[in-house]
């Protein structure tokens, strides 16, 4: 059974990545944001503004327990990291590809996103999550994939050849 999570910050491109890799491996693709708005029927700013980001951190760590054990690429929030028990559920179920890119080509992706409550925030505010964010998404992954200036195809090819030796 093949498994692989993709982690990285917002805006890194773990869904479009994630749907490509699944598509040319001819497996599932999830993606917990999708599908914890499924689930809850909820958009994710909705749940922000009622049940805050401990209530969708929760959600996500249960959307993990949920895909663990099927053969599928993996999209994460942003910060699946946030919990280590999110850690231990991936590991134990497959693969952790960590998208790294860098915060000036993330903030030109995300300029006019407006359904990021956390990225919703002054530069300040959205640069420190961003750096306190980094090492701990080097700390959850087994692999890391620079994204910066590189096609999905390529991010694609690379992570289809650190499958090949895993």
């Amino acid at each position: 059974m093949m498994k692989i999570y993709l982690i990285g910050f917002m805006g890194s491109g773990k869904s479009s990545v994630g749907k490509n890799l699944a598509t040319s491996l001819g497996i599932s693709f999830f993606d917990t944001d999708s599908y914890i708005e499924e689930y809850t029927e909820k958009a994710i700013p909705a749940i922000f503004a009622d049940e805050g980001e401990e209530g969708f951190r929760h959600y996500e760590s249960n959307a993990l327990e949920q895909l663990s054990g099927i053969e599928a690429v993996v999209a994460t929030g942003g910060g699946i990291i946030e919990k280590t028990r999110n850690k231990d559920i991936m590991d134990e179920d497959g693969i952790i590809v960590y998208l790294h890119t860098n915060f000036e080509t993330i903030s030109q992706r995300l300029q006019e996103d407006k359904n990021r409550p956390l990225w919703n925030q002054d530069l300040n505010k959205r640069k420190a999550l961003y750096e306190r964010r980094l090492p701990m998404y080097k700390q959850f992954s087994h692999y890391i994939v620079e994204t910066d200036d590189k096609e999905v195809e390529d991010i694609i090819y690379e992570i289809e050849d650190v499958m090949k030796f895993s």
